[in-house]
């Protein structure tokens, strides 16, 4: 099976090399995004396994561009996102939690943090995935 198609969404440089350094060492496909702006333009063209997206970024904020893209929509489906914060503020978090899939505290994150929750969180698409398929070849 290959492995998944992971966004990171992240504008500190060596936050975003740790997780693309991580995640391509266990043979996961990264694709980067360095603000706002960016992140927005792939997350709308779709089709990741996971999104890796940093609440507080230049030009637009994750939070943002999670509420616009509920709206716009994406070309093609986007499975996961899961949100990466230093902020600790029970509105913030809460909406995360509304407009994605989960959050991580980056500053509590090791490297073998990043690619357990990474694990977690694909695993949750397959099983989805799984159940989907289950469902529509029993409707066929």
């Amino acid at each position: 099976m290959d492995k998944a198609k992971i966004l990171v969404v992240e504008d500190d440089d060596f936050l975003r090399e740790v997780y693309v350094e991580t995640l391509s060492g266990e043979g996961y496909h990264i694709d980067t995004a360095i603000d706002g702006e960016e992140g927005k333009q792939k997350i709308k063209q779709g089709g990741y396994d996971l999104i890796l997206l940093d609440i507080v970024l230049p030009k637009i904020d994750g939070l943002a561009i999670m509420r616009q893209l509920k709206t716009e929509g994406a070309t093609f489906p986007n499975k996961k996102v899961l949100f990466l914060t230093n902020l600790d503020k029970d509105e913030e978090i809460k909406e995360a939690l509304e407009l994605g899939d989960g959050y991580l505290i980056k500053s509590q994150l090791t490297p073998g943090d990043i690619i357990r929750e990474t694990n977690l969180y694909l695993s949750k698409n397959e099983t989805a995935t799984k159940a989907d398929e289950a469902n529509g070849s029993a409707l066929a």
